[in-house]
């Protein structure tokens, strides 16, 4: 793909002849990658941490093991972690094959890399432009920089290293190919290019960054418009179009990547929805985190391994201003196209390169995070060490300011970067320097617990789990590390509170799976640990597998028959799996042993109410509630089976006198409330309309069942407008999975629209 070229002009008098250019480039080469070296040496002496490293190294099936040809196939072919990214594989592999787990050298290696990559900078940038110094500078910000600490650092992300590595050879190698065009110098582009998509979809911007270079420093877009025949203007949109058809390839293989990277990332979870995060919040972060980068960029502090999303939302003078610096910096590029070009060229560098990573498409939990800088601040770079130099060039006054200018930036930065390292020795540095600098940070909290668990200081990891499940109250792992907590202490109820609702916020997510397949394999290997057994139950209990559930605590009951909290259990799950009447069997024999136990009748009663014996039912219902007068769900139990039965009036005073004994019990005020909505012989509007207030005071998930009485307690107050209005939502958000009882709502819906009240028939007796 042959075009016209134009070299980069040189710059009279700033550069020394063409061979001692070179030298001098070797030279500054050797340097960088000695003092690079030195800088980040510390990396040998650090330790995996237990974010990422676990999940990508360690404890990963495929890639643990080292070579493996399954490993290999797993890496071509699957996505199932976060995206496609071969190379990233195969070089862990590589590691774990020559190093095991000895972490400095894995560690070393990324150093490495990183080493190669910033000498490929110096050399692409000296063979695009003839600067030997901007070049140097350049590469050395590159390489130094406090933000890039993170990807040296973090094993985790040895696919930022070896992508930045490809980036800059692609780079060098595209000056060769302008420099002579042909196929070998071509294909050789295409190869770095291809080899960087399999290290990081980041280098699906590379294309476009190439076209900015087309422009300046390579200025093939000049050379294009200077072969236009005489008498006609220049077609700069046609040059333009030229130039990218020689990129058709790059382009391509971009967009396949950036396609299965969505949808890849969105199949394992990774990606919120435009309902988790709307878009103008997602915007509004995007543009805060270019300020952001630029703010750290010139003043790296506070830096550290996670920066949550705002759990109010980015501030509207932070996007704001985010916005006026690029508009800004955007209108100073264009106004200087053409005199100082690498403005322009350095930040849409910084802009385009950092869109992938600008969370306008969210992944993970992360509002920003200095590994994404990797490849964008170059463009920032760029725009700094060229203007100094034009500024700084032809006075000798200019260059000696300028040069102590850079060395103290450059000296300032190694600093930083070294005390930086530190926070990386291991896993409780990291995690303790990111709840110093940031708030609300619960994966900080989690994982900071996770390292103090493991060197034994419990007390302290409950501390930080609770607050994490107070600011996050829906997140799984901290509840998980909880229980394990709380089965270590010896608080065996505790342990299973905790494991039972995390499993329920989400028992199908890769949290709660992993979770359970560790404590499968831990039974395995201790097969009479009977807390481990309760836990897998109320496990597969959630999931709705409750066969697997009755077998785990069929188990528990082999060693302890008499442990009447787990035959009871039992009861629940063998009549979920639809044997009601082999639970009534096991309940009864039950209450011959304990007749005076108050729960063993209450759950007797509920199963023999839903075998539909309801007179039985109500007799072990009234023998609990004279065992335990004061536990109001025995009051609760009994008012619903005399409801079915069509004594009406008792279940109401039972219910009102669990309220006189506590006036704000949420379930006796729903109860209650739907009683007198419902029901003829006691219907009483107002009061039920009362109590499903109070009682929506209380809730702070709005689950169907209550919407429903809600809207019935209005229609019963003659309020039929609201309670169509509240019925209509139910089923348009929050339809029950039921098929009759969605059909009953909607029955009810029918009748609102049609100014009538809703009548509860009796059950009868059966």
């Amino acid at each position: 793909m042959s075009l016209p070229q134009k070299p980069a002009t040189r710059l009279s008098g700033s550069e020394p002849a063409l061979a001692d250019g070179h030298v001098l480039v070797t030279k500054l080469s050797v340097a960088l990658v000695l003092v690079t070296l030195g800088i980040f040496l510390p990396v040998v002496n650090l330790n995996w941490v237990n974010y990422d490293d676990d999940v990508f190294v360690t404890n990963n099936p495929m890639v643990a093991p080292g070579f493996t040809w399954a490993g290999v196939k797993w890496a071509f072919t699957a996505a199932d972690i976060d995206y496609w990214r071969p190379l990233s594989w195969l070089s862990h592999m590589l590691d774990i094959e020559l190093f095991g787990v000895a972490a400095g050298l894995h560690h070393l290696v990324n150093l490495l890399i990183h080493v190669a990559a910033a000498v490929l900078c110096l050399l692409a940038f000296h063979r695009m432009t003839g600067e030997v110094w901007p070049s140097a500078l350049v590469a050395a910000l590159f390489a130094w920089h406090p933000l890039h600490v993170e990807s040296v650092a973090w094993i985790a992300e040895r696919k930022d290293v070896l992508c930045g590595f490809f980036w800059h050879f692609t780079l060098w190698a595209y000056a060769r190919h302008v420099e002579r065009p042909g196929a070998r110098r071509y294909a050789l582009v295409c190869a770095g290019f291809l080899l960087g998509l399999m290290s990081k979809p980041m280098m699906v911007t590379l294309p476009c960054v190439l076209l900015l270079l087309d422009h300046w420093p390579l200025r093939r877009l000049e050379a294009i418009h200077e072969g236009t025949p005489p008498g006609r203007g220049p077609d700069w949109l046609g040059g333009l179009g030229r130039l990218a058809w020689e990129k058709a390839p790059l382009f391509a293989g971009s967009l396949v990547l950036a396609g299965a990277t969505v949808l890849s990332q969105h199949r394992v979870g990774t990606m919120s929805g435009l309902a988790g995060i709307p878009l103008a919040e997602r915007a509004a972060n995007a543009l805060a985190g270019y300020g952001t980068y630029l703010g750290q960029t010139f003043l790296p502090m506070n830096l550290c391994v996670l920066y949550p999303l705002p759990a109010e939302g980015v501030a509207t003078w932070q996007w704001l201003g985010s916005g006026a610096i690029i508009a800004l910096l955007l209108a100073a590029g264009l106004r200087w196209a053409t005199a100082h070009p690498f403005v322009l060229v350095g930040w849409l560098w910084f802009l385009g390169v950092l869109v992938p990573v600008s969370g306008l498409v969210q992944v993970g939990e992360q509002a920003h995070a200095d590994r994404y800088t990797y490849l964008p601040l170059t463009g920032v770079f760029l725009m700094i060490a060229w203007a100094g130099w034009r500024w700084a060039r032809g006075c000798r006054v200019r260059l000696r300011v300028a040069g102590w200018l850079a060395v103290g930036v450059l000296l300032a930065c190694a600093v930083v970067t070294r005390q930086q390292l530190r926070h990386w020795e291991h896993a409780g540095a990291l995690f303790q320097r990111a709840l110093a600098v940031t708030t609300g940070n619960t994966t900080a909290m989690n994982n900071y617990a996770s390292d103090l668990m493991a060197v034994g200081r419990l007390d302290e990891a409950v501390a930080h789990l609770n607050e994490a499940i107070r600011v996050h109250p829906h997140q799984q792992q901290p509840q998980f590390n909880l229980g394990h907590i709380y089965a270590a202490q010896g608080n065996p109820e505790q342990a299973l509170n905790v494991m039972t609702h995390a499993f329920a916020l989400d028992p199908t997510s890769t949290t709660a799976e992993e979770q359970l397949a560790g404590l499968m394999g831990s039974l395995a290997a201790n097969p009479a640990d009977e807390l481990k057994r309760r836990i897998v139950a109320r496990a597969h209990s959630a999931r709705g597998d409750y066969v697997s559930a009755a077998s785990q605590l069929a188990e528990v009951l082999r060693h302890k028959p008499d442990d009447v909290p787990a035959r009871i259990e039992f009861a629940a799950y063998v009549a979920s799996s639809g044997r009601i009447d082999e639970a009534i069997v096991n309940m009864n024999e039950l209450v011959q042993t304990h007749p005076a136990d108050a729960m063993v009748r209450r759950r007797l009663g509920a199963l023999l109410s839903r075998a539909g014996r309801l007179g039985e039912a109500a007799n072990h219902l009234r023998a609990a509630l004279a065992s335990e007068p004061a536990n109001l769900e025995n009051h609760l139990a009994l008012a619903n089976v005399l409801t079915r039965i069509g004594r009406i009036q008792e279940a109401r005073q039972l219910l009102e006198a669990a309220l006189d004994s506590n006036p704000r019990f949420p379930p006796a005020q729903w109860q209650l409330a739907w009683l007198l909505a419902t029901r003829a012989e006691c219907r009483n509007g107002s009061e039920a309309l009362r109590l499903a207030n109070r009682a929506m005071e209380s809730s702070s998930v709005k689950t169907a069942d209550q919407l429903d009485t809600l809207a019935a307690a209005h229609a019963a107050a003659g309020e039929f407008e609201r309670a169509s209005v509240i019925m209509t939502q139910v089923l348009r958000v929050k339809p029950p999975t039921d098929p009759a009882q969605r059909l009953a709502m909607q029955e009810r819906l029918r009748l609102y629209r049609i100014r009538q009240v809703y009548t509860e028939p009796d059950a009868g007796t059966q």
